[in-house]
Order: C-alpha cells, then sequence, then structure tokens
C-alpha cells in the first residue's frame, strides 16, 4: 500500500506541470515571423536565456513563420493548448480584445518605444477581462505606421483617394478616413499583393521593408507618423501550463525582461528598415504641418467610432474615454522619458530622430 501511494503521489507531481522529457519542462512556442526576421531572432534569444537560466529545467521547441499556427490562429491555438507559448498581434481577431483595440487607434504614439511602454502600462492599469483565459508575458506593439506605396507617392491626402492599402482592424479603419481602400491581408501574403498589384501599398511600420522585404516592391514611403497608429501585439502563455510550472520557474518568467527587450527590439528594426529603404532607394516623404493637422482631424471619427461602438456593447462611455486619454498620458510621459534617456528612433519629435 505504501508503495502504490508514493506510485500515486508520484504519477500526480509529473500532471501538474507540462511536458516532461528527461526531467526537462518542454513547452512549444509559435510565432508567424519569417525566420531571418528580428521578430524571430529575439524569440531565439528569449528561449536560450529562459533555457539557460532555469539551468536546463526548461527546453523550448521553437515554431518560426507560421509552421506551428498561422497568425490568425496563435490566440485561440494557445488557449487550446496547441503550443504553450504565442507571439501575434490583435488585428488577427478583430473584436475580440475590444479593450485592448484602443491601443491600436490613431492615438500620437511616436514611435516603437513609447508604444511599447505604453501598451504595458495599458494591461497593467486596466487589467482588461478579455485576457483572463491566457496569462499575459508582456504586451508590445510595432512601430507607428507608415504608407509604403509601389504605384505613387503620397504626398497629401488626395493621393490615397483610389488607393488599395493592405490594414487590418483599426489601421483598415484609418485607411479608409484617409480616403484609401483598405484590404485585409495577412503579412505573409503581403510581398505578392504588392508585387502583383493586388495591392497598391501598405499602412504598416517601416521596419517590413527588410523583415517582409517590402523594400524590393515599394518605392515610397509616406512618414505619417504625427497621427501615430501601431499594431498591438502580445506574448502570451497557456493559462494551464502557467499554474502548473514550478513556482522557480514562474520566478524566471516574471522577472525576465521581455517588456524593455521588445521595446528595443521594435524601436531597432524600424531604425534598420528605414536604413535598408534609403539604400534601396525608396523615396520618403515627409507630411507639411498643414497636412498634418488633415490627417489628424480625418481620423478624429475612428475614435468616435470606436467610443460609439463599445458603448453599445455595454461599456460607459466614461470608461471608454478613459482608455483613449490614459494611453495619451502615458504617451507623453514615455516621450518625456525617451528624451531624457537620449533613445533614439526612427519616427518621433525632432530630437529623437535618428538623423
Amino acid at each position: 500500500m505504501k508503495r502504490k501511494g508514493m506510485l500515486i503521489g508520484l504519477i500526480l507531481m509529473v500532471a501538474l506541470v507540462p511536458s516532461i522529457v528527461w526531467g526537462a519542462i518542454e513547452l512549444k512556442f509559435c510565432n508567424y515571423f519569417p525566420v531571418p526576421a528580428r521578430q524571430s531572432k529575439i524569440c531565439e534569444e528569449f528561449i536560450k536565456d529562459l533555457e539557460a537560466r532555469s539551468g536546463g529545467e526548461l527546453k523550448i521547441r521553437f515554431f518560426p513563420a507560421g509552421t506551428l499556427l498561422s497568425a490568425p490562429k496563435i490566440y485561440d491555438g494557445v488557449v487550446e493548448g496547441i503550443a504553450d507559448i504565442g507571439f501575434s498581434n490583435i488585428s488577427y481577431t478583430f473584436g475580440r480584445f475590444r479593450m485592448t483595440e484602443a491601443l491600436d487607434l490613431p492615438l500620437g504614439f511616436p514611435n516603437a518605444w513609447v508604444a511599447n511602454h505604453v501598451a504595458n502600462d495599458f494591461f497593467r492599469e486596466f487589467k482588461p477581462k478579455e485576457w483572463d483565459r491566457i496569462h499575459m508575458l508582456s504586451m508590445h506593439t510595432s512601430p507607428v505606421n507608415v504608407v509604403l506605396s509601389a504605384t505613387k507617392p503620397v504626398n497629401r491626402m488626395e493621393d490615397l483617394k483610389g488607393m488599395t492599402l493592405r490594414g487590418l482592424g483599426f489601421i483598415a479603419e484609418v485607411v479608409s478616413a484617409l480616403g484609401g481602400t483598405p484590404r485585409s491581408i495577412p503579412m505573409p501574403e503581403s510581398y505578392e499583393a504588392v508585387q502583383k498589384r493586388v495591392i497598391d501599398g501598405l499602412m504598416i511600420p517601416m521596419e517590413t521593408l527588410r523583415a517582409f522585404r517590402l523594400a524590393e516592391v515599394t518605392k515610397y514611403a509616406t512618414e505619417c507618423w504625427p497621427i501615430g497608429q501601431v499594431y498591438t501585439f502580445y506574448l502570451i502563455m497557456n493559462k494551464e501550463t502557467w499554474n502548473k510550472l514550478p513556482p522557480h520557474i514562474q520566478k524566471i518568467f516574471n522577472e525576465y525582461p521581455f517588456e524593455e527587450k521588445l521595446a528595443t527590439m521594435w524601436n531597432e528594426v524600424d531604425i534598420d528598415g528605414k536604413k535598408l529603404g534609403m539604400e534601396k532607394g525608396l523615396k520618403f516623404i515627409e507630411l507639411p504641418r498643414d497636412e498634418i493637422t488633415k490627417w489628424k482631424r480625418a481620423v478624429e471619427p475612428v475614435l468616435d467610432k470606436y467610443v460609439k461602438s463599445m458603448v453599445s456593447a455595454g461599456y460607459r462611455e466614461k470608461e471608454v474615454r478613459e482608455l483613449i486619454n490614459y494611453a495619451r498620458i502615458r504617451t507623453e510621459f514615455w516621450t518625456k522619458k525617451q528624451r531624457e534617456l537620449g533613445v533614439k528612433s526612427s519616427t518621433g519629435p525632432s530630437e529623437v530622430r535618428i538623423k
């Protein structure tokens, strides 16, 4: 009976951790970025660091480029346990993360470094219940969107009329508000879509010039960063997997600087993307002040539409306005912090922009 009790106890202990492979905890980590992309490389860096800090207890298998789950399926795949960790963005499941989608609005983010910190502040402040099914490792965001065009330069808002641009979620809403026609296309398919002129271009960050090789198929980049819109990303873990991890392994994850590393990565890749675009001969267009005013005015209805949709869904208008105001207040805070720290970016006020 004593041996039987010990055996049962051992079985229960094994059941309390995800996958046990020769004494190690094995996890599956997926994203949809190409293998050479910096977004995939930083995932590999996370894996190497976490495995080292665990002293070999963690063994994390990496599935980049949508090899395990495509971008739209990563969230559900993590919830269902197909993957333990997932890296994707909320636009692929538009309408599911309604509070968090406030971060996809044209709020005036100057660059990736600021937006990444604001996104994590936002999550910690409001703790949206829409994320209750997973364990959040870190929010993060893309750099701010620009107009990458293959067919003609966009020097003013009127130039967007008749153009079809790739855009998802509220980025698509902004494309419409500016006079263009949005089209929802997964990023891995965007290169071919531009090449074959299925679309004229994209509302997307400059980092994609390298990550998705768009410098090969686009000719112009209109730096409309003053409207400050980003794609909001997440790095999540299956909740059951998290709950089964031993406390000392949870501590390793909790103490790992995901936020800082992701903010730095997104900031650096956008600088790199812009430099590549310059090397490839893309024409970079800066909007004059009067055009910036027009673009900002044109996208205001996107914010109003978001507020109305949230109120219709049962949220209080004051609560929704608070989400937007909080993001803007923290944007001011982190922009000031960026100046103080001397962090340079591809976009933003002149004192923080790379020369």
